[in-house]
């Protein structure tokens, strides 16, 4: 059959680079250096996940419209202090939020959420007056304790009091409880004396564990940073502050505290430092996989290095075409350069494939390379096409992050197509010129497989159909999962900080905003919302005003009473270290008491413990050299801060009123904005982990409040926006390429030949996701507009093939046009199947993804497509055979 214009257009171009072939050699790589150089100059890095989307959707501008009046959560750090007590979480926080302060150049705004003098005056008339009353009963049976400790807050009286506390427990089950919990205090600190432990103990938290008042020991403080879009690591310059700002203050391991920095600027600063390491990592697997397989392929290492060269030449001027047609790389289109390597190298596979095959025929260089591009030139224009086609389709939709990532590989297609026609035949007349090649041994297998398909191709289609059919009804229950922080990377800081911190309703940071035109409009939304089963509590402005004020101070007062301070007598010696000695052998002598042995209370096991613990810190008292400063440490951990936090708890115990004027102005100003707007904050009654509980969540609310904004209505209306230009872009996919082969090859039946393996492929994939229950998700939703434009190359091969070679005389799955849509395939399976190495779960999946639909496609494209050609061959045979006898 006589080539066609395209064959011969193509066929032409690689004649004039072969014949000019160092002119195009030097004017090709002085244009990528060019580009190179360009790119590493201008193109930018866009790590705003918002602008991943159309900024005009409503759920945007809503987001826009709250964060004009209030600073937005999605822009705060979050650092999550834990100490070994509530008080060393907040006192540490503290201290970092000043440190902060100072860097104006890296904080717009930093602080403790229920910190400062007005929480430390009022914080108890947030409590029900029940537990008040409980805390009451809690100070009455501590009060004795207290009072002595306050007048002589030593080691002798500490084991005075505990000694004669002892006895009274045995026979009182709440004193004995709270008993324990000092216990417990005591032999935390003996450990962290004599064995040297870095242990913090807190009469806090041994006095109130177990009631309602059991005191958390976390804080977290709120740091909105100066970000920098257009670095690649936006948030790096404020973690790194205060990161820096933390180990000068000593918050760390060494004094019991840990610090971990989450909330989305450092989600995204660690899935940006790990997706380009991912990346980078990947793209070196890929590439040097890659290599193996060309030489697989052509077995002849000239042509492998002029591929190789091919395709890296391609990723420069691609980065070039980059830097001008959008400008930067967002976080999806960052991992563009893994995809470019499995796919650029298609199209020097199916060139090459066809040179050898001519080379080995005995054919010369030139006639050789115009043959073999007279052979594939068609295929390969429909292909850039068909696969441009497929990047492009995102393009329309309303998911921008992709639709950049489309036109940049798009141009990809483009450029590896030029460079195939006249880079690489270039190489190969002049620096990589390939020498005899001897006969590839018959491969009888392949032939036999061949045969086998086209002799029960009837029976190849049934099961492909049935498959297929299975497979649609699976794909018909695959679900979107819009959990960002499902994506990325668990092992990391910021995402198990965050996890941490979404499990408790209080601290957790998806909650939903609403902004109400008044403070008296938002009171009246929250009653509305509040009465809403998926809401846990909602708050305004005026939430901050403590209800029953009147009952909550008296009942305050009369826990006053229990901890007036002793009046002032003159002031008494410290006890000797001998005399200190010896009050912890009263104290270890006490405990050892028949009962305490015998007994499984609570009280008792806490007591053997202690005793436990205090007998080895005795002895180490005695015999060390240093048993003067280990004595004043264990006295420090158990005694030294005990004065502070009961000056503490007496402002505690004698709030003033609060009164809407009297909250403090940065409470204020995060509550309602200077126009008089007010702010709703919605907080949800179940886990939000779940992405089907935050759609809930954010239906409920949004039914009553249509303008309500926030994280968990971005989450949500992102992954609708996503999910749609999904649908949007495989449908413009589909109906393109069809387009585009009905227009150029006139046979509607060849255009359903091509993409009906196509469709299997595609329903195969998505049925297996449902089988494994792997959603789509932010990153891997690309899969379906790629492997339509992917697929649809090694389909239009097969049938480019048929058109022009009769299928009688050669089995079509075993030509090497069948062989190159083989290592064709494989190596994009290769270069994809490494992305699922990445410790990013969005772009682990798609690599899965990506590789589990390239398989399907290349099983239905050497299997399945052979079989329909077949068939069609069947009745076109039988349809002449028929018309014969009817002319006879």
């Amino acid at each position: 059959m006589e080539p066609s214009r395209a064959d011969r257009l193509v066929a032409a171009c690689v004649r004039a680079a072969t014949r000019h072939a160092r002119a195009v050699l030097a004017a090709t790589l002085a244009l990528a250096a060019l580009s190179l150089g360009y790119a590493g100059l201008r193109l930018g890095v866009n790590a705003d996940p918002q602008a991943l989307l159309d900024a005009d959707l409503p759920f945007q501008q809503l987001d826009r419209e709250f964060a004009r009046h209030f600073p937005v959560l999605s822009n705060a750090l979050l650092v999550v202090v834990d100490g070994e007590s509530g008080v060393q979480a907040r006192s540490a926080a503290t201290e970092l939020a000043e440190r902060l302060r100072g860097r104006r150049d890296r904080f717009t705004e930093v602080y403790v959420p229920g910190s400062g003098p007005f929480f430390e005056r009022n914080a108890l008339l947030y409590r029900s007056p029940a537990e008040l009353e409980d805390f009451t009963d809690q100070l009455a049976r501590v009060q004795p304790i207290l009072a002595e400790l306050s007048v002589a807050p030593n080691l002798p009286t500490l084991s005075r009091v505990l000694s004669h506390g002892l006895d009274a427990a045995a026979t009182d089950a709440e004193a004995a409880a709270q008993l324990a919990g000092v216990f417990e205090h005591l032999g935390r600190a003996a450990l962290s004396v004599y064995a040297e432990r870095p242990l913090f103990v807190s009469w806090e938290s041994s006095l109130l564990a177990g009631s309602s008042f059991d005191p958390s020991r976390r804080a977290v403080l709120v740091a909105h940073p100066v970000l920098d879009y257009t670095r690649i690591l936006a948030a790096a310059p404020a973690i790194e502050a205060i990161r820096s700002d933390a180990a000068a203050l000593g918050i760390g391991p060494e004094r019991g505290l840990q610090a971990r920095i989450t909330g989305y600027p450092a989600l995204n600063y660690d899935e940006m430092r790990g997706l380009v390491w991912d990346v980078g990592l990947s793209g070196v697997l890929s590439f040097a996989l890659v290599l193996a397989l060309l030489y697989a392929a052509f077995r002849s290492l000239p042509l492998v290095v002029a591929a190789a060269a091919t395709l890296l030449v391609g990723l420069a001027l691609t980065a070039g075409f980059a830097t001008l047609a959008v400008g930067s790389v967002n976080l999806v289109s960052i991992a563009f350069a893994v995809m470019f390597i499995g796919l650029g190298v298609d199209y020097a596979i199916h060139l090459g494939l066809h040179y050898v095959e001519e080379r080995r025929a005995g054919r010369g260089h030139e006639d050789a390379i115009e043959a073999a591009a007279a052979e594939v030139g068609e295929a390969l224009l429909l292909c850039t096409g068909s696969t441009a086609i497929g990047f492009l389709a995102f393009v329309p939709t309303d998911y921008r992050g992709v639709g950049e990532l489309g036109l940049i590989s798009a141009g990809g297609m483009v450029v590896i197509l030029a460079l195939t026609l006249f880079f690489l035949p270039a190489l190969l007349a002049t620096w990589c010129r390939v020498g005899s090649l001897p006969a590839l041994p018959a491969d009888r297998r392949r032939a036999f497989a061949t045969r086998w398909v086209e002799g029960h191709a009837g029976l190849v289609a049934a099961t492909a159909l049935v498959v297929g059919g299975a497979c649609a009804l699976l794909a018909a229950r695959v679900r979107f999962d819009s959990n960002v922080v499902e994506m990325r990377n668990p092992n990391t800081e910021s995402v198990r900080a965050f996890n941490d911190l979404l499990a408790d309703s209080d601290t957790s940071p998806w909650y939903i905003d609403v902004l109400e035109p008044s403070l008296d409009a938002a009171s009246a939304a929250a009653a509305k919302l509040a009465a809403l089963p998926e809401v846990e509590r909602v708050v305004t402005l005026r939430d901050y005003v403590p209800d029953e004020q009147e009952e909550k101070r008296a009942i305050l007062a009369d826990a006053a009473f229990l901890l007036e301070a002793p009046p002032a007598g003159p002031a008494a010696a410290p006890p000797t270290r001998e005399e200190n000695l010896a009050a912890l052998r009263r104290l270890a002598a006490a405990l050892d008491v028949e009962w305490v042995r015998t007994s499984g209370t609570p009280l008792a096991r806490s007591a053997r413990l202690l005793r436990g613990e205090l007998l080895p810190l005795i002895e180490h008292l005695e015999t060390s050299p240093d048993s003067a400063q280990a004595l004043a440490r264990f006295e420090g951990l158990v005694l030294g801060r005990l004065p502070e936090r009961l000056a503490q708890l007496r402002r505690l115990l004698e709030p003033e009123e609060v009164t809407l004027e009297s909250l403090p102005h940065e409470l204020a100003e995060r509550m309602r904005a200077d126009d008089g707007s007010a702010r709703v904050q919605v907080f949800p009654s179940e886990d939000l982990s779940d992405d089907r509980t935050l759609a809930r969540f954010v239906a409920a609310v949004r039914e009553v409040e249509p303008g309500a904004t926030g994280l968990p209505v971005n989450i949500v209306e992102f992954g609708r926006a996503t999910a749609s230009s999904l649908r949007e872009a495989s449908l413009l996919a589909l109906a393109a390429i069809a387009t585009l082969l009905l227009v150029l090859w006139r046979r509607p039946l060849d255009v359903l030949l091509v993409l009906v393996p196509l469709g299997l492929a595609g329903t195969t994939t998505v049925g297996l996701m449902v089988l494994v229950d792997m959603p789509f998700n932010f990153a891997n939703v690309i899969v379906l507009p790629l492997l339509l434009g992917i697929g649809v190359d090694s389909g239009i091969h097969l049938v480019e093939r048929a058109r022009h070679h009769d299928l009688a005389r050669e089995g079509l799955a075993d030509t090497t046009t069948a062989r190159a849509i083989l290592f064709s395939a494989v190596t994009t399976l290769v270069s994809f199947s490494n992305l699922a190495l990445s410790g990013h779960r969005g772009i682990a999946s798609l690599g899965v993804v990506l590789s589990v639909g390239m398989a399907a496609t290349l099983a239905f494209t050497l299997v399945v497509l052979p079989a329909l050609l077949s068939l069609r061959q069947r009745l076109v045979r039988g349809a002449a055979t028929r018309a014969a006898r009817g002319a006879a």
